[in-house]
């Protein structure tokens, strides 16, 4: 089956900062405040869902303490409405099938009658107090965890519609993500390092991922699909980010491992350790930049049938005031037996400090390779369709 897209997605970013940003404040006392909020609408006429939008906004408060330490709160939350079949937050994928089976503990994704009508979704997605000092940076509350915190990877001219870990999915068929969010915003504490020569590590600890945000929704009903529970989840990351002086090359990476409990109780013996590694980076010179990102998982099947991997890498290349863009992802999920290819050609340009216009050419090939239902023909679904991504901020 081939669907050809030909859409249009406007999207609109605004933020607003009443206090700039410090890493540390030149004299103690007094609390620094910082608000930012953004908006997003997506339109393609032709795509399964025709009109997306998102709201989100973010408070920050903080203290430097006498002896230099910072103290302080973030919080941020969100509004949108997405695909229901949206492969970022957990959902009902493929084709249609009567007897729906197991998702994925880390891609989220299983295959069922239907797809779920989720609808507008509000969410809280953080809520944290931090301590950070010589010593590094310690955070308790509603937070993502090290790994995503950490996660680097290739750079995309597109904030909200790229090909791997899109904000906002018009098709519903994007599967690809690397981005290593296994908890969500669940309750955590987490410890980072202070940065040396670059480098930082960091760990998380999430007794239970009861919290679901609006790209990672671990406890979404999924409308008769099997959703694990994931508990005791520890996560460990590297991230370096270094400029070298004399050339000016700014390099960036980051490597992530996780591990947590995944249950179902009415599938016991179906689930056991999810247990989920990513790397990536990326590259920038003053007029090209170029980087690439992996993730694989066992997605928490006991029996290891259920294994997922996505690869993103992308090019940018600027003349003049004009950004050239060239993306590629690919994912395979064996739990539903899809395997997913598409790439992406693009071009962006500042208008000024607070506009950004970016269009390109999106195209995306899904393949069904294992049926879940005996003798059922192999299904094929290929799309693609023009993009255009406007942004504001401020």
């Amino acid at each position: 089956m081939r669907q050809h897209l030909t859409g249009l997605a406007i999207m609109m970013a605004v933020g607003a900062a009443p206090a700039s940003a410090q890493d540390v404040w030149d004299e103690p006392g007094g609390i620094e405040t910082e608000a930012t909020y953004e908006a997003a609408v997506v339109a393609a006429t032709d795509a399964d869902e025709s009109f997306l939008y998102t709201v989100r906004g973010a408070f920050a408060a903080n203290l430097v303490l006498d002896n230099g330490a910072e103290v302080g709160f973030r919080a941020s939350g969100g509004f949108d409405k997405d695909s229901p079949a949206r492969a970022g937050f957990s959902g009902v994928f493929g084709p249609n099938q009567p007897v729906p089976t197991p998702s994925g503990a880390f891609s989220g994704l299983a295959r069922g009658s239907a797809a779920e009508d989720a609808g507008p979704r509000g969410r809280i997605e953080t809520g944290y107090i931090y301590i950070e000092g010589g010593y590094g940076e310690v955070r308790a509350g509603l937070d993502e965890g090290i790994a995503a915190r950490f996660f680097e990877g290739a750079p995309t001219l597109f904030r909200h519609a790229a090909l791997v870990n899109p904000s906002l999915d018009p098709t519903g068929r994007t599967i690809a993500r690397t981005d290593h969010d296994l908890t969500g915003p669940s309750l955590k504490v987490s410890y980072a390092t202070p940065r040396i020569l670059g480098a930082r590590a960091g760990v998380s600890l999430t007794p239970e991922a009861n919290a679901g945000g609006l790209d990672r929704d671990p406890v979404r009903d999924l409308g008769g699909a099997s959703q694990p529970d994931i508990e005791n989840a520890v996560e460990v990351g590297l991230n370096v980010s270094r400029r070298l002086p004399r050339s000016g090359v700014r390099l960036r990476a980051g490597a992530a491992w996780s591990q947590a409990d995944a249950a179902q109780a009415a599938l016991p013996g179906v689930y056991d350790t999810v247990e989920t590694w990513s790397a990536g980076g990326s590259v920038e010179f003053s007029s090209l930049a170029f980087g690439a990102s992996y993730l694989d998982t066992n997605n928490g099947f006991a029996l290891g049938n259920g294994d997922y991997t996505a690869l993103s890498a992308a090019l940018r290349l600027t003349l003049g005031k004009i950004d050239a863009g060239f993306e590629l992802a690919n994912a395979e999920d064996e739990g539903i037996g899809a395997e997913s290819e598409s790439l992406g050609l693009s071009l962006g340009r500042n208008f000024g400090d607070q506009v950004r216009v970016v269009g390109g050419w999106q195209w995306r090939d899904t393949r069904y390779t294992g049926n879940p239902l005996p003798l059922a023909p192999q299904i094929r679904e290929e799309a693609d369709g023009i993009v255009i991504e406007i942004t504001l901020s401020g």
